[in-house]
């Protein structure tokens, strides 16, 4: 990826806040915190409710993120005031937590069986109730009822829709190798691998941004996914850095900063046309408040599945390729910033690198990348299938004598993308375990 002039400066000044970015959180002063009295979980409606009893009302805004298998919940400015939390295993909760305390406050990871989005609000005391936070898990798509031999049937709902976005083109090489090797072409090549294995599979619809060598604008590729309403959008670059011992992959999702000034700008644009996104609002007085919930709403669900999505990504390229970063990294990259579309920047590799550059040249590498993200691709959708679209999932249970390949081939997808999907290490699963498996539509 190429920067214009200024930028490696501001990328390194970047990096070195985000080194001292937990430096940063002993600011806070714990003498103003308020103290968690009681953890309640139960459900309500279709989602699973946690409600934090507090001796005080919040100071700052909880910081929810899922990372992985785990939900993370940051809460600033509060103490530890309970024993070990007891959360049972319910909906999408697992069951167990794990309570630690931060310089800025508490943090509660709870375990998850199946990728979620959330909603929070506070509520001040009532009803012979303290001061309450009040977090609703939902899950991303219905699971169908277990069953170890469901014949899997073709879903009636609508594809799900991957937008593909090779970097540079054009007039733009991209970051150029010693050996003369343009990141426009690697990326192009990997990109057009990627899109006949996503065109070859069921119950999904491929769109590109360029599928030849021509240059497309940064905020046209972000509104081909918002046009598209794009389930994931997928950028696929290959870095450079002065540096030429510097290797590796990396999966970006956007940054928080970018997030909000992004749906700042679309908010402007949109709110006094006919939107999807606000379509169902039905109210006589305009409420600009209430777009901004709504949009905050929606941009969170996205950077929440990009996260998930990256997640995914980035355990894929680790069995194929060095990781420069082993977790997934956040920044404010101009083609991440739709607010409604989940989407992750791939880095495949540093073309800066010699070693990197050679392999990056080689057909079959390249190969080997676009399968590699396209069973990502198919996991993350595993996991998570969009709730009105084509795909669901259900759970099979292996039976004696059955291996992972069999099972694989069984429900149309690989046998690392099985295992991507259900975190599985290597080795065959045990009998009677449960595997995550889908029923693609048509």
């Amino acid at each position: 990826m190429v920067r214009k002039p200024g930028e490696n400066s501001a990328r390194r000044q970047f990096l070195r806040q985000a080194a001292l970015g937990s430096a940063l959180l002993c600011t806070w002063n714990m003498a103003t915190a308020a103290r968690l009295r009681a953890l309640r979980v139960g459900r309500y409606q279709q989602n699973v409710r946690l409600v934090f009893d507090l001796d005080r009302h919040l100071t700052a805004a909880p910081v929810i993120r899922s990372v992985g298998e785990v939900l993370h919940i940051e809460l600033p400015g509060i103490e530890h005031g309970l024993s070990r939390p007891v959360v049972p295993a319910l909906g999408p909760l697992q069951g167990g937590a794990e309570m630690n305390e931060s310089a800025a406050g508490l943090v509660l990871r709870l375990p998850l069986r199946e990728s979620v989005r959330w909603r929070s609000f506070s509520l001040g005391p009532g009803g012979g109730a303290s001061h309450r936070l009040v977090l609703d898990l939902m899950p991303l798509a219905t699971t169908a009822v277990e069953s170890p031999r469901l014949q899997p049937v073709a879903g009636a709902g609508r594809p799900i829709v991957v937008c593909l976005d090779p970097g540079h083109g054009g007039h733009d090489p991209g970051a150029i190798g010693a050996k003369g090797t343009r990141e426009k072409d690697v990326v192009l090549d990997v990109g057009l691998s990627l899109a006949q294995l996503i065109h070859r599979t069921p119950g999904m619809r491929l769109v590109m941004s360029r599928n030849t060598d021509r240059y497309v604008p940064l905020m046209d590729r972000m509104h081909l996914g918002l046009e598209q309403r794009a389930d994931l959008f997928v950028s696929i670059h290959a870095d450079a850095f002065p540096e030429r011992t510097v290797c590796g992959s990396t999966v970006w999702a956007l940054s928080e900063t970018g997030a909000s000034n992004a749906a700042a700008r679309w908010l402007a644009k949109t709110q006094n046309a006919a939107d999807p996104l606000l379509g169902d609002v039905q109210s006589g007085i305009h409420d600009p408040m209430l777009n901004e919930v709504l949009i905050n709403m929606t941009q969170t669900a996205a950077m929440n599945s990009a996260a998930a999505a990256a997640d995914v990504m980035i355990r894929g390229l680790a069995g194929v390729e060095d990781l420069h970063n082993a977790a997934v990294q956040h920044a404010n990259f101009v083609v991440l910033r739709a607010p409604d579309v989940p989407s992750v920047l791939v880095e495949t590799a540093f073309i800066s690198n010699p070693e990197e550059e050679q392999r990056l040249r080689d057909p079959d590498f390249r190969q080997v990348l676009a399968r590699t993200m396209h069973d990502a691709v198919v996991a993350h959708f595993v996991k998570a299938p969009p709730a009105d679209s084509a795909w669901s999932a259900t759970r099979h249970v292996l039976s004696k004598g059955e291996n992972l390949a069999g099972v694989a081939h069984r429900y149309g997808l690989s046998v690392e993308a099985l295992r991507l999907a259900n975190n599985l290490p290597r080795g065959e699963g045990q009998p009677g375990e449960h595997l995550r498996v889908p029923i693609m539509g048509v």
